[in-house]
């Protein structure tokens, strides 16, 4: 992809990310679920990650499996689009020329790049 062309970055980046969390949100809500189950003494109800996954289906039907996508979508489309389509430009504009090959990209200049583009570090959880 073309590190100068930010629109088709953010696109990218954005319709890349809305995928992999519309892909993984199933899991999240698994884990979720599981790691509640039995919290506060109360009594446990699954058995593992596919037990859980069939009783939530057939309690509160697929759809239950993507319970918080919308906004999990509307984080992706805004931050992964920013951090994917940030990344190139900004590394361009610490002086990396278009097209070196990573190898010979300076450590520095990558990190600066992916801070700038993802904001800094993550948050700790």
């Amino acid at each position: 992809m073309d590190s100068g062309n930010v629109f088709k970055g953010l696109f990218y980046g954005g319709f890349a990310s809305c995928v992999a969390e519309t892909v993984t949100m199933p899991i999240d809500v698994c884990k979720t679920r599981l790691q509640m189950d039995g919290a506060g003494g109360g009594v446990k109800l699954y058995n593992g990650t596919m037990d859980c996954a069939g009783k939530l289906v057939k309690s509160e039907g697929a759809g239950a499996l993507f319970k918080g996508l919308p906004p999990a979508l509307l984080r992706q489309s805004t931050y992964g689009s920013l951090r994917y389509g940030l990344y190139g430009p900004i590394r361009n504009s610490l002086g990396v020329k278009p097209g070196t090959p990573k190898h010979e990209i300076p450590l520095s200049k990558k990190i600066l790049a992916g801070g700038g583009a993802g904001g800094g570090p993550p948050p700790a959880a």
